[in-house]
């Protein structure tokens, strides 16, 4: 059975005129940019410093000094079973403007704390600030994306994301190395407070009101956690959030251990400008052809960077694999998150995007985990490869699950009921 795309929902731009394609570019879409890229400056910055930070000033060991880093995204990850169903209750941007002012709360706070337990509980809570505000973000803005350019909406949108990866991490270890960390938390105290007043004037749409009781309204159930529809494609994205969490974990150490310098950090510049370009046409595509065009090709590139990073003889053929992971893990993401905007009925995208991103998180965290243990006792090479392995068995997963049944034809496409 096929059905066809619904019509543009009334939260949608539509065109200026018959026939004319719906307008996207509009300077709210370009305020909720900003404050994306914000959103990531500060994450970027602050988890590539807080290791460090921990073992200076704290002296502990190498474990709880990565927990230190990683006790952000445990927050994140707590938040989003909370902010698919809440975040419509509070308003996608007074939740924007809340997370931002918890933003600019926790980064000032790094500056007092005393304790390695205080941090922890710090980091968790600016985690929580982060799934909140970046789940409602994202739902207003594939609002506010007309459905006809969705793909190419959520390419341009998140190309905020690919900045953040390359010059996050450079500001946090520059100020911290040249004026210390202290420097590095007003940093990102004041990036905060600029995205925060740019909260003032942008217009996310809201869902559609929901004629409910009170208690109906606060009641969480399973429904309000995971979006039914949008578990296909979560299932593709934990399984390439794992395996790409193998290399933003390990990569470091691989290049030390194969004395190879310092291209761990030449890999993800080269990666995030992959990320800058594709982002910029991948959606087009996406639009124009389907889902399926887009995916398809995408995750072969991923399959391939992983697997040059398995053989790596040299620093030139990382280079090379951090241009195939910018064409194919850069770019399946925002392909990813539109497709699943695109299956969600209106008063349950913030759910939809709230699903990818817990099944996002999940996978990134879990990572280090599974795959730590392998590389110990079997190499870096051989996990690497292993990862690939993951991202093909993904794309049969995506066939089973959405691909054989997504077939662009005009206007229309089949997809499972």
């Amino acid at each position: 059975m096929s059905r066809q795309i619904p019509p543009s929902r009334p939260d949608e731009p539509e065109g200026s005129d018959e026939g004319s394609p719906p307008k996207l570019i509009s300077s709210h879409f370009l305020l909720a940019i900003g404050i994306n890229l914000a959103f990531g400056m500060v994450f970027f910055m602050l988890i590539t410093s807080m290791a460090v930070y921990a073992v200076t000033e704290f002296a502990v060991g190498q474990t709880a000094a990565g927990f230190a880093a990683s006790a952000f995204v445990v927050g994140a990850l707590l938040a989003r079973i909370f902010a698919g169903k809440y975040v419509d209750l509070l308003g996608r941007r007074h939740t924007v403007a809340l997370s931002l002012m918890m933003f600019v709360l926790c980064s000032l706070t790094y500056l007092v704390i005393e304790d390695y337990g205080m941090l922890i509980a710090l980091r968790m809570v600016h985690g929580i600030a982060m799934g909140f505000g970046q789940t409602g973000l994202n739902a207003g803005v594939f609002s506010l994306i007309p459905r006809a350019r969705r793909g190419e909406g959520a390419g341009y949108y998140m190309v905020a994301n690919s900045l953040p990866q390359a010059l996050g991490p450079l500001l946090g270890l520059q100020l911290s190395h040249v004026y210390g960390f202290n420097t590095v938390f007003i940093a990102a105290a004041v990036i905060s407070a600029l995205a925060l007043a740019l909260t003032g004037v942008v217009r996310l749409p809201e869902a559609p009101p929901r004629r409910q009781r009170l208690r109906h309204q606060l009641m969480l159930r399973p429904a309000d956690i995971i979006e039914r529809r949008a578990l296909p494609i979560a299932m593709i994205v934990l399984l390439t959030s794992t395996a790409f969490a193998s290399v933003m974990t390990f990569l470091d150490s691989f290049a030390r251990r194969e004395g190879m310098g310092n291209v761990a950090s030449l890999y993800f510049l080269v990666f995030a400008a992959a990320v800058l370009l594709t982002r910029l046409f991948v959606g087009r595509i996406q639009d124009h052809f389907g889902d399926n065009a887009a995916v398809y090709p995408t995750m072969v590139i991923f399959v391939v960077s992983l697997g040059l990073l398995a053989w790596s003889p040299n620093q030139a053929v990382v280079l090379v694999s951090a241009v195939c992971a910018g064409f194919g893990h850069g770019s399946l993401m925002p392909v990813l998150q539109a497709i699943i905007a695109s299956a969600v009925a209106a008063p349950r995208v913030s759910i939809g995007i709230s699903t990818f991103f817990i099944f996002s998180d999940s996978g990134f965290g879990a990572s280090p985990l599974l795959l730590g243990p392998l590389a110990d006792a079997s190499g870096y090479r051989l996990m690497f490869a292993v990862c690939a392995g993951l991202i093909l068995s993904a794309l049969v997963v995506y066939w089973l699950l959405h691909g054989r049944f997504d077939v662009k034809q005009g206007t229309a496409r089949r997809r499972p009921r």
